[in-house]
């Protein structure tokens, strides 16, 4: 019996030894590194798809509707570019002192603010102005470089050389933007509190590194180029160019923050806002801001030329009455505060209505 015994044993040991090794799997950091850095990281060569030529060093003025008078003027870029700086504002001239609405551009885009305000600036008497931008290798894909938001810091003083018979408040300064933009302006509200009493953001990304991997090709490498690295190789630029890194500063500002978003973005991914929202609340429980969902696609609730009129109320820009005007009216408008449930953002649904 013992003989038996000892006889199994060892033909057990012989077939664990004649057993090839099991292949040891890699882990997920090392299939990230060896599968997902793209093959554009090899070619040093970049070509930005959205540069623009130096603009000329001249302001010239157009009118833009009954009540609003456009300014294209130029200024100076942190790498010596020269860029577009367009202002919107009252034909007349105003003894008061008006708010400035400081808009951030989309990705791949440029100041455009002339086309998608009208009239509206001169007939609610404030002012808006946006700059070509330059971030640390595109222009139109700056992606929150901090040398772009830089930039946008000087505006008031730019548009005080320019237009010097523009009379600005300070102390009313709304950043906003769609998209890229709103990522911008929580950025900028961040690191430019002293500037930027009022944050409006929309359908932006809050988390660049997730955000990188869902990009069309050209804006990833493009944001590639930014970083010169993907997300996982240096993961502390991606976070500095990301709100979620400054949720906690935001929800210990007295700012005004308004972030909208929609359900039906299928360019923005939907769960990047609430992820945002809930990082505030959890920072500072007690801090109020507004929020509001709806159904839009991306960027459809933005545009001011278009009657889209609830941002600018909720801003203080127009009369409250105003929001009847919207092209968006159905959603829900949220004005968080410590009593507030908003874990399970966001909860609306087109079908809903």
């Amino acid at each position: 019996m013992r003989l038996a015994r000892h006889l199994i044993t060892a033909l057990l040991l012989a077939c664990a030894l004649a057993a090839p090794a099991a292949a040891q799997e890699p882990s997920d950091v090392d299939q990230e590194l060896e599968y997902g850095i793209p093959d554009y990281a090899y070619d040093a060569a970049y070509r930005d798809l959205s540069e623009l030529p130096d603009v000329p060093r001249r302001t010239t003025f157009t009118l833009k509707g009954d009540d609003t008078m456009m300014a294209s003027t130029w200024y100076t870029t942190w790498n010596g570019r020269t860029r577009r700086l367009i202002a919107l504002y009252p034909k007349l001239p105003q003894r008061e002192r008006m708010p400035l609405v400081l808009v951030f551009h989309g990705a791949g885009g440029h100041a455009l603010c002339d086309r998608t305000f009208g009239n509206v600036p001169g007939h609610y008497r404030f002012v808006v102005a946006c700059v070509d931008g330059q971030g640390v290798r595109s222009r139109g894909y700056s992606y929150g470089a901090a040398q772009h938001l830089a930039d946008s810091a000087k505006v008031i003083d730019h548009l005080r050389r320019r237009l010097p018979g523009l009379r600005i408040d300070r102390s009313r300064l709304v950043a906003a933007g769609g998209s890229m933009g709103g990522q911008e302006a929580l950025l900028f509200g961040a690191l430019y509190p002293q500037l930027a009493q009022t944050i409006v953001a929309m359908d932006m990304p809050t988390d660049i590194g997730k955000r990188f991997w869902k990009l069309p090709r050209y804006r990833q490498i493009a944001l590639y180029n930014e970083c010169l690295a993907i997300p996982q190789q240096d993961p502390d630029c991606y976070a500095r160019r990301s709100p979620l890194s400054v949720a906690g500063i935001l929800a210990n500002s007295g700012q005004r923050m308004i972030l909208y978003w929609s359900v039906n973005d299928d360019v923005s991914s939907p769960e990047q806002a609430p992820a945002f929202a809930r990082a505030v609340r959890a920072a500072n429980p007690s801090r109020p801001f507004l929020i509001r969902i709806g159904n839009w696609v991306h960027g459809g609730a933005w545009a001011p030329v278009s009657s889209n009129f609830e941002w600018l109320a909720d801003a203080g820009l127009v009369p409250d009455a105003t929001r009847a005007a919207t092209r968006y009216p159905a959603g829900y408008r949220i004005q968080v505060d410590a009593a507030t449930w908003i874990d399970d953002l966001p909860a609306f649904h087109a079908d809903d209505e």
